[in-house]
């Protein structure tokens, strides 16, 4: 081979190269980001565990606490999982089987994502209320419908198992590129108010993989 036919044959190497290595930094950086998905997803539990509610809104995603503030946020998680007046919930202090999915780009908005897909179980006591047949059975069927499976364990309270939850990492400008968390809720306006319509499809169509997938285990 002659230097001319070299001289030929250098673009197209240097471009061969060039994307293998890309290719490689990329796969290298997604790698990483999944580790430090995986990570945060066992903290979230873990604080979940401890109560510890300041170390949880301080991985949600800002967004949040332009619509409801920070404190209200805390007032509201202690209220549910330290008791009211009304009802009590007990959430058992373990860390569910938990599975992290690959992670895509919103190109649009330039915003990385991730889904986290668990079950998670606990039980429910209402203080000033008791559960006949009748109601007890209406209850379960609503539950069902919002993917949860429900039993009564006494007239006053109901052990829940929900199905299939999702909580949805975010890494963009508006978390300075630090990945943020979003419990996947379609039945919240906050949901659609803060997720771009690319997400909130996509979402929507993990969850009903992993419903799929769970039914043909049945």
């Amino acid at each position: 081979m002659n230097l001319k036919q070299l001289h030929k044959l250098r673009l197209p190497l240097a471009f061969i190269i060039g994307f293998t290595f890309s290719l490689f930094v990329n796969a290298q950086d997604k790698e990483d980001a999944k580790k430090q998905i995986d990570s945060m997803s066992l903290k979230m539990f873990t604080d979940m565990n401890n109560r510890d509610y300041d170390a949880i809104m301080s991985m949600t995603h800002p967004k949040v606490f332009e619509l409801v503030p920070k404190e209200t946020m805390v007032t509201i998680f202690k209220s549910t999982f330290e008791g009211n007046e009304t009802f009590s919930v007990d959430l058992p202090k373990e860390i569910p089987d938990y599975k992290v999915s690959d992670i895509f780009l919103d190109e649009e908005n330039s915003t990385d994502y991730a889904f986290v897909s668990y079950d998670m179980s606990m039980s429910m006591t209402f203080n000033n209320e008791e559960f006949d047949d009748e109601m007890k059975e209406n209850m379960v069927k609503m539950m069902k419908l919002q993917g949860m499976e429900a039993e009564f364990i006494s007239d006053k309270t109901v052990k829940i198992n929900m199905l299939n939850r999702i909580t949805i990492l975010l890494n963009d400008e508006s978390t300075n590129h630090k990945w943020a968390m979003l419990n996947y809720d379609p039945n919240s306006p906050l949901f659609f108010q803060l997720l771009s319509a690319e997400i909130i499809e996509n979402a929507k169509e993990y969850h009903q993989d992993l419903m799929l997938e769970n039914k043909k285990k049945e």
